[in-house]
């Protein structure tokens, strides 16, 4: 969240998206465990972004608990939302134009949005014992990428509905909603910092170069 990634901390990074896509700071809210909430407000500020609102979460900040703490400061405002954007900061690279397309399919009315990319690796079912026991078909499977898009009342309804660990994406396949996908972006990396650090510049390096 705070490991410099090309000068700018991941988390700042993944905020100046959602601000691409919202023209309110206010509307941006990030969900965080209480004894990172000073620090993030800090980091905030510092990038110029002190608009941002903070929500803290109750517990240890579960993802469950991240999305509940998120949504309910959203619904407490007096302006009314209607779709949300679910971001994760291991995706720092996110492109602003891919939570356009999100957000354009919700407006034409889809409960659930879902970035998604060809996955192009190899993928195998394996036993017990770690061998190999056939190989997956990849012609009908999708990585799902971020931001996520939910129309508010049914992000809502799947945290309600909770039970163990929650992925909004699985709780929606799960809940037999509709879910419409969007092209993906090959930016768009899960990565683990600061490992993957100095892979996340190159990628930035290759792009800017471009």
């Amino acid at each position: 969240m705070f490991h410099p990634l090309a000068g700018h901390a991941p988390l700042a990074r993944v905020v100046r998206h959602c601000l691409d896509a919202v023209a309110d700071p206010a509307r941006v809210v990030v969900a965080v465990a209480e004894h990172l909430a000073g620090e993030v407000r800090e980091l905030l500020t510092r990038e110029g972004m002190p608009a941002v609102a903070v929500a803290v979460t109750d517990g240890s900040a579960t993802r469950e608990q991240c999305l509940t703490a998120a949504l309910e400061y959203v619904v407490r405002q007096p302006v009314s939302t209607l779709f949300v954007l679910v971001y994760d900061v291991r995706q720092p690279l996110t492109p602003s134009g891919l939570a356009d397309r999100v957000i354009e399919r919700l407006v034409d009315g889809a409960p659930v949005v879902l970035p998604v990319l060809p996955v192009t690796d190899s993928v195998k079912v394996v036993d017990e014992r770690g061998a190999v026991i056939t190989s997956v078909d990849r012609s009908t499977l999708q990585a799902v990428q971020f931001p996520r898009g939910f129309a508010a009342d049914h992000l809502a309804r799947l945290l309600t509905e909770s039970a163990g660990e929650f992925d909004e994406a699985v709780a929606a396949i799960r809940s037999a909603t509709p879910i419409t996908t969007v092209v993906g972006d090959t930016q768009a990396v899960i990565a683990e910092l600061p490992r993957d650090a100095s892979f996340l510049e190159a990628l930035m390096a290759s792009h800017h170069s471009c």
